[in-house]
């Protein structure tokens, strides 16, 4: 089983609406610059007809995966960037035919209940499966477990995945508001762990109180001495690490992490 990197930045992308920076400026500019949103494809192998199934639609679906080669959907939550690309899949997009969401069933009542999601399940475009905490699913090849998530405001839960192959185990945990115990033993328990790196320090951005995340440096102090393969995803344009060559990135590879990147695969 291969998980390939479909994005790796916060759910606004990049570029990012209203930011001029240089990392933003570059992008509008040029698109090949620009960054898509944090997503995940689950995949036996690069064949038209493997297995394939995404972890969270988001608002650059239409960039990462072509809508007609999916087994299913799994959806960490409903904010921005995890669910608004499931609207591609409906009548003004390519309109599918039961399309298998999984969802926990908070989120099930989010999408029951409010347009125009609602209207993806009244027309037939997705099949909402029951995909609750502590839950696995056979994936052909591998088995893929909900993990409940901590993650403030919101109107459903939160997600992440432990994606268990022949070989290693993966840990899929994209967008969090601050680490528990348990999921910072998920991560223990991973051979290769995939998670949020937001931001680089609380610094960052003078809203940082409204929409905290777990900082780099704060993960790496937490988790440098374990033996999981650990790499940061959904990235915020303001982080510094985005950049390759920038004294963080550099400080993130010297002490043995890495920055998911998009097209990057990892065999488990």
């Amino acid at each position: 089983m291969k998980v390939e990197i479909l994005g790796n930045v916060q759910d606004a992308g990049v570029p990012h609406l209203e930011c001029d920076c240089d990392v933003c400026e570059a992008a509008r500019k040029d698109a090949r610059k620009g960054k898509r949103v944090a997503s995940i494809l689950l995949k036996e192998n690069s064949d038209n007809d493997s297995v394939r199934y995404l972890v969270d639609a988001t608002p650059d679906v239409r960039y990462q995966i072509k809508g007609d080669y999916l087994d299913g959907v799994f959806i960490s939550h409903g904010q921005l960037g995890h669910i608004t690309g499931l609207l591609d899949f409906g009548e003004e997009g390519c309109d599918k035919n039961s399309l298998p969401v999984y969802v926990t069933d908070k989120t099930r009542n989010f999408i029951e209940r409010n347009d125009p999601y609602r209207l993806l399940v009244d027309k037939g475009n997705v099949e909402l499966m029951d995909f609750n905490d502590g839950e696995t699913l056979d994936l052909q090849g591998a088995e893929i477990e909900a993990r409940e998530a901590e993650h403030s405001r919101l109107n459903t839960d939160t997600t992440s995945f432990m994606i268990k192959g022949p070989e290693k185990t993966l840990f899929y945990m994209s967008d969090i508001h601050a680490w528990t115990d348990e999921t910072l033993e998920s991560v223990k328990e991973a051979d290769i762990a995939i998670v949020d790196g937001t931001f680089w320090n609380e610094e960052e951005i003078d809203r940082y109180e409204e929409v905290p995340h777990p900082v780099m440096k704060e993960t790496m102090h937490k988790t440098e001495d374990w033996d999981t393969e650990i790499y940061f995803t959904h990235l915020n344009h303001t982080n510094p690490a985005l950049r390759p060559d920038s004294e963080e990135r550099q400080e993130i590879k010297e002490r043995g992490f890495g920055v998911v990147e998009e097209g990057q695969e990892f065999e488990i």
